[in-house]
């Protein structure tokens, strides 16, 4: 695995931890969740801009380091490739999904939850099949 496919698995790793934290808030298991829209995209805005610094600055330093080597080869670009693709099969299935039950009675803050969840589910499905399919071909 290149270093730049690893800093991408990292990064994702680390953006989905903190989304299980928010999660973690909304089940109530710890703390307190956002219960007005100000609260909540204040939320996500520290985390997005944290977020986007973050992983700028781990860029710059692997850059750094040798750009050549960091590069993956085309066999990773096609894993790549490959798991954007089912990322965004799972966006539009749970589109799809929100769609159907807001037909139900559901809140604004339910909803845009629902939302967060599905992109966490699109990375989750991307990093396990990118994953197993390194794994696979190594």
């Amino acid at each position: 695995m290149s270093p730049r496919v690893r800093m991408i698995v990292g990064l994702s790793i680390g953006l989905l931890v903190i989304f299980g934290w928010h999660f973690a808030t909304v089940f109530g298991v710890i703390g307190n969740a956002p219960q007005t829209r100000s609260e909540f995209f204040i939320r996500l805005g520290i985390i997005f801009v944290g977020f986007l610094v973050v992983s700028t600055i781990v860029a710059i330093l692997q850059d750094k380091r040798n750009s050549k080597l960091n590069m993956p080869d085309e066999r990773e670009e096609e894993i790549l490739l490959r798991t954007e693709q089912i990322g965004l099969y799972v966006v539009y299935a749970g589109i799809l999904l929100v769609i159907w039950f807001s037909f139900a009675p559901m809140k604004s803050m339910q909803i845009v939850n629902a939302l967060l969840a599905i992109v966490c589910v699109s990375e989750i499905s991307k990093l396990v099949y990118g994953l197993l399919v390194l794994k696979r071909k190594n």
